[in-house]
Parts: structure tokens; sequence; C-alpha cells
């Protein structure tokens, strides 16, 4: 025997397996005396092995009233081939209602009474699958929905299973059946929004359910109620005027959480000056739930004054700032979770992402407190396409998080084959001080092991440049020129300096930084003191001793603190889960994209090869022997050693492309310049970087963690918030101005060119 619920959320048929079961199904569905939920019967014949018997079990559908105590209808009785069914026992049951149900062992005319063994079915259904011919021994009787309160007697319906699918005794019953089934589904979900409708006999999955129901339909119907009763079993809630008579009374289901409507009177003779301009009901909570879908995703910016107005134009009603604002912060709450649990969380998160990623590093630490103080995590996918296909260069640097916890982001990135960021590692500290990093490039160096030719890039924090000396002894520190830009336009005050500079650190010759240094010394000499002092060779191209390739910048990291602009407003565990998501999306995309790729170098290299071909079309080779060779254009020469893979001009040797010289001797010389390129830069080297898959770490409710690691306890750091509003954007550096727009469209500036309204000559 199975039943519905009458419920706005759609329920799947419960099935009763023993006698408490319909006691409770009874005692559930009963009102004055008559049952309201139809139940399901199911009516199949099997073979008995031992006794070789035919043995027919049905489940009886029961729609009881007052008199269930009577004598049954002989019309109600189960049909069989156009036969009675007079099944050995019947259990009738008598509903009380002050006692409640109750059973009687009766005897009837034409049929016995005793006990039913409702577990014969299940005992016996192998046997009968094994016994049986599905084709001809097999019946299903159902029986048609009945009314609510309805007296009369059952209608049969017998389907008989044949090879072809069902054959249908009465149409007519199987289309109301299909019809009423489809109704049901069709149900709305109670969401608390989608639907205001309230009945009798209706059930909520729990109490604060109901109550978001009542609530949205005091706003959407302009009127108040107050909460007259409220327990754990029982809302009565009546309307705010005492002459109205509307009232809602509701229950507690048994020991579940489900609350069903018992009493509902709709009508309202409330007064029109009973409502108030700010309506009672429409609290944040309220507000934040109905507004939680406009928040999924990152990056929404939904407003508190957006929420005043969408409220105001949508109910009517006028709430405050401050309401709209904790609404905002629930609805936000609701979706990312509490901040503190995320700290709790994370190591059960780490330990699954290490058992879906091999490879995969993260360390978490915190203080004597258990409060949290570091954490690391580097992809293992990451790690091994670092390791085969991507340049020693790693840049570094660290950006503010603005949660509730605030702290520091760090990053070590570096570059693909195709020129694009490629993600090493992260890592979250309280700052940016001599302990933290210290701690995360310790961490980053473990995970890395020993590089040859290792060049590390970041701009001139102390901090920084302490770390890098202590942890990586053998590698080289360079700095941003970028960063060294800024810092002479806030220093000195002159654009003709910035420019100097910029031209002197890109200058891949010697004797052509000697030159355009020696004009910026000539302009300002303390400007050229203070590049001195920082030391050339950390920050000009043509005195670097070490492969630094074509990376002058950390801009690599600075584009990366632009990708994760709004992720950083999350609790950290929804923050390292979006750097795992972003880098899984990377890969994916990045290796459809190398698999495209037709050119033997990636699309970024090819092009930089094409346009230096281009210029050696006009170049004049002069050999010296078999490998060397002298190449002139326009009154410059430079000395070109194909065995070395080196030029004077010093464009090959930092590179690793080849110049347009080297392009020019290896058509002389009828030699492949792709052989001569870097192995980096291959779309071959490109595959094997995006190689490895990085799997995401699924529903936390499917996690199987070890008890060690999810008892650790992590606690929000020692943190305090500064008073005002907590700042979104970050302060610019030194000589950082804002840039002003410039149209291509109309050749204009302050505006570019979508924003365009200048008509066009």
């Amino acid at each position: 025997m199975k039943y519905v619920f009458n419920a706005n959320i759609p329920t799947s048929p419960i099935q009763l397996t023993d006698d408490g079961d319909v006691k409770f199904f009874i005692g559930l569905n009963c009102t004055n005396g008559k049952l309201s939920v139809p139940l399901c019967i199911i009516v199949e014949k099997r073979i008995d092995n031992h006794n070789q018997k035919s043995i027919c079990n049905s489940y009886f559908e029961c729609h009881m009233s007052s008199e269930i105590d009577k004598e049954l209808n002989e019309d109600s009785m189960l049909m069989h081939k156009s036969r009675h069914i007079h099944c050995d026992s019947v259990e009738t049951l008598t509903v009380d209602g002050e006692n409640g149900p109750r059973f009687q062992n009766e005897s009837h005319e034409g049929y016995k009474v005793h006990d039913w063994n409702m577990n014969e079915t299940a005992i016996n259904e192998e046997d009968y699958r094994m016994n049986t011919n599905p084709t001809s021994d097999k019946q299903v009787t159902q029986i048609g929905s009945f009314r609510t309160g309805s007296a009369q007697s059952a209608e049969i319906l017998t389907m008989i299973d044949t090879s072809d699918g069902f054959i249908h005794d009465n149409p007519t019953i199987i289309e109301d059946v299909a019809n009423e089934r489809q109704n049901m589904m069709q149900q709305p979900i109670v969401s608390g929004i989608s639907d205001d409708h309230l009945e009798e006999h209706q059930i909520y999955s729990s109490k604060k359910e109901l109550q978001r129901k009542l609530y949205m339909m005091a706003l959407k119907r302009k009127f108040e109620f107050k909460t007259t009763k409220s327990t754990t079993k029982l809302l009565l809630v009546e309307c705010f005027d005492k002459e109205c008579k509307w009232q809602v009374r509701a229950t507690k289901l048994g020991i579940s959480n489900m609350f069903q409507i018992m009493k509902f009177y709709s009508t309202h003779t409330c007064r029109l000056d009973m409502m108030s301009r700010d309506n009672r009901h429409a609290s944040s909570w309220l507000i934040g739930e109905s507004i939680r879908e406009t928040y999924q995703g990152i990056g929404c910016e939904f407003r508190p004054k957006d929420i005043v107005a969408d409220i105001r134009k949508q109910y009517g009603i006028q709430i405050s700032y401050d309401k709209a604002w904790r609404a905002k912060e629930l609805a936000l709450g609701s979706i990312r979770g509490s901040p503190e649990e995320s700290y709790n969380t994370l190591p059960s998160y780490c330990y699954v992402l290490e058992q879906k990623n091999p490879g995969t590093i993260t360390d978490i630490v915190t203080d004597c407190d258990n409060q949290f103080k570091y954490f690391f995590m580097s992809i293992g996918a990451s790690l091994a396409g670092f390791h085969t296909s991507i340049r020693p260069v790693v840049a570094v640097d660290g950006t503010f998080l603005k949660a509730k916890y605030l702290g520091t982001l760090f990053i070590a990135a570096c570059k693909d084959g195709n020129n694009q960021i490629y993600p090493l590692a992260f890592g979250i500290g309280d700052s940016e001080n001599d302990a933290s990093w210290e701690w995360f490039l310790q961490k980053l160096h473990d995970a890395l092991g020993h590089i040859d030719d290792l060049f590390v890039i970041s701009d001139r924090h102390g901090s920084i440049e302490k770390a890098v000396h202590k942890v990586f002894p053998h590698a080289r520190h360079g700095v941003c020129t970028y960063h060294v830009g800024q810092n002479l336009k806030t220093k000195f005050k002159n654009p003709a300096i910035h420019k100097l500079f910029h031209d002197a650190a890109h200058a891949y010759r010697v004797s052509e930084f000697n030159f355009i240094f020696g004009q910026l010394e000539m302009i300002d000499p303390r400007a050229a003191r203070y590049l001195m002092d920082i030391g050339v060779d950390r920050w000009a191209r043509s005195y670097s001793t070490e492969k630094r390739y074509n990376i002058m910048t950390t801009g690599i990291v600075e584009s990366l603190n632009a990708v994760l602009k709004n992720a950083r407003d999350l609790p950290v565990l929804q923050l390292v889960e979006e750097l795992r998501n972003l880098l899984q999306k990377w890969f994916v995309t990045r290796q459809q994209q190398a698999m495209s790729m037709s050119t033997e170098l990636t699309m970024w290299a090819d092009g930089e090869f094409r346009s230096r071909y281009n210029m050696s079309a006009t170049y004049l080779v002069e050999p010296i022997n078999s490998k060397e060779c002298n190449v002139n254009y326009a009154g410059i020469s430079a000395q070109v050693n194909l065995d070395t893979r080196s030029c004077t001009c010093r464009q090959f040797d930092l590179d690793h492309i080849p110049c347009a010289h080297a392009i020019a001797a290896c058509r002389f010389y009828n030699i492949s310049c792709y052989t001569l390129c870097s192995k980096y830069f291959t779309t071959k080297a490109l595959l094997s970087s995006y190689s490895e898959c990085i799997y995401p770490t699924g529903n936390e409710i499917d996690w199987v963690v070890p008890n060690h690691i999810r008892d650790k306890v992590v606690l929000p750091p020692k943190t305090r918030r500064p008073t005002g509003r907590p700042r979104k954007v970050r302060i610019p550096s030194g000589g950082e101005g804002k840039r002003t727009s410039h149209c291509s469209r109309c050749g204009q500036y302050g505006h570019n060119r979508k924003t365009c309204k200048r008509p066009i000559p």
C-alpha cells in the first residue's frame, strides 16, 4: 500500500509496511471520520515454490469513513478476471474521533478475518520472478483515486502485462489517473514567493517554511497578522485586526519536522487603516530569502539601494537602507556559508583536494589557540606542467583580501609558451611581513625543489627580498621594471626620465644601454644614482646574468589579482574553491587551444617569429664558416653563431627565439629556424603544460575524511577590522594616476568607442 501527501511540494509515494504505518496514515489523513488521501493497490499472481500453488497477494485501497466498521460493500471487492478474489484475511479499521484509529478482527459474511502478514510478498518475491511467466501469470490491479469525503465504492482498474505493454480494461479510469498524477507533478514548489495560495491539509517541510509562506502572502495581499502562539508543535496566527476572522492553525506531524495546516479562515474583514507604511513582515531575513537567487555567482552588484527600490516597486513597501543591507548580508551568508565554519571545514577540503588531484600540496598552520595563521596550496597539475614545459621564471606578489577576517593572498605565477598566465601556487596570511613571506616562499621551495637557473621577479618589497635571498640562495632575484618606473614618477616628477628608464631597461645591447643611461644621467643625476643603488643587473635586460627571457614585470600576478577581484570578497573556503575552479577552467580551455594549433610553435611565439622573419628578408649575410656569419643591414652588423645560438645583438641570447639576424643566417645555410627556438615555445610543450586534469572536490556531504582530519579545529584568525566602510579598492601605487580613455571612433578623449555619441562626418 502506498499513498501520496496532498502537499505543495511534489513527493514520492510513501509505502505502508506494517500495522503501525497504517495507524499513522489513518490518524494523519482522517478528517471528520473520512480519509482524504487515497491508497494504491497492486495485486499480482505468484507461484509458491513449495506447494506449486497460485497465490494472489492483494494490497487494498483504503477509503474509510465513520461507517468503516460496517460490512464491506460487494462492489468494493477486487475483481480478478471477472471473479471475486476472496482473500483469506482482511483486517478492518474503525476510526474513532476521540480515541483514534483501532483495528478490529471481525467475521463478515463472505470472507474470513485474521491477521494479514504483509511480509509474505517480500519473502517470495524472488521465487515469483523465477517461476512465473510474466506474459500470462502476472496481473496488476490498481484502484482509481477517490474524491475527498466520497463514500461511493471504488472502481476497479485491471491492467494485464503482456509482451507488447499493458492492456487496459478501463481506458477512462486510466486517463483520469494519469491526468491527476500529471496535475500533482505540476504543482509549484513551496518557495515562499512563487505561490501565495493556502488551504487546509497542506503540508510544509518545516515551520519556518510555513512562516515564510505566510509572510509573503501578507506582503502580496497587503495585510498584517500576529503570531498568537508558536511552539515546537503548534503555530497559530491571526489577523492584526481583532475584528477580522482571518486565522491559520498548523500542527506538527508526529516526530517529523513537517507542519500541516489544520484550520484556515481565508476571509479578511480588517480595516484599511490597519496597514502601515512599512509592513511588519518585511523582515530582513525574508527579503534576504527572496533576493537570494540574485546573488548566485560572483561579482553581483545588487546594492542595498537597489533592494530598497525593488521592494518598493514590487510590494509597495518602503524599507530602510539598514534593513536592505542586512537582507543582502543574509542572502550572501545563505549562499556562501558562515566565514567561521569556512575555516573549520578547510582541513577536510584540503584532504579531499589532495585525494582527487594527486601531487597537490596543501598546508594549514594554526597558532597555539587553534586560530588560523597560514595556508598554502599548489595543484599537482600545475607543478607537473611547470617541471616539464614552463620557463623557470616565477613572479610573486601579494594582494589584500576583502572578506570578514581580511588577510593577504600570496600568488606565485609563471608564463606558459603562449605567453599566458600559469598559476603555480597560492597562499593566505595575515599581511605582507617578513614571517609570512618567508613561510610562503619556503613552502614554494619545498613544492618545486631545486630548480636550475631559477629567476624570481617581484616588486621592491623588503620582506620579499629578504625571503628570496634566504629561501632561494641560488636563484637570481630581479625587480619589476613597471614598479621602478612608477617610483621614478613619484620621486622625480619628470616624464622624460621615465621614458629613458623604460628604453634603457628593455635594451638588448650593453652599448645601447650605456648610451641611453648616459642621457638620463645628464638630465637628472639623482635619478641615475637612485637606479644604480637598486642594482642595474636587477632591472636592466642587457646586464642580466641569468635567463630572464622576455619577462620584465610582475604583470602576470597583477593580472591574476584583477581576475580574482570579486573572489577576494569570499570566505576562505569559497576563495580556495574559486582558485581551484579557475585553474580547472583554464587548463581545459588551453588544452583545447593547444590541440587545435597547427603550427610547430605556439600562436604567440609563431607571431613573434614571423614578424622577425619578415624583417630579415633584406638582410645581407656574409659567411665566416659553416656555423658563423656576419649579417649587415643599414650599416649595422651583427655576428651570428648558430652552434651556440647567440648573436651580438643579444636578442637571440635573451629571448631564446631566433632574432632577425639568426633567421637570415638560417635561410642562407638552408637550416630550419624552428630548431633554434627554445622548447618552451613549442606547441608540444604547451600541450604538455596542460596535459593533466584538475578535478573538483564534489559535494561536502559525500566527502570521506578520516576522523583525525575532520576533528581538526581551525578557528578564524585574530583580526580586528578597521572602523568605517570596508575598503574594496586598493590604494594606488606611487606615480599611478587615472588613465584618460581615448575613443578610437572619433579620436576624442574622455570616453571610449562603446560610449561614443559624437557624429562621424
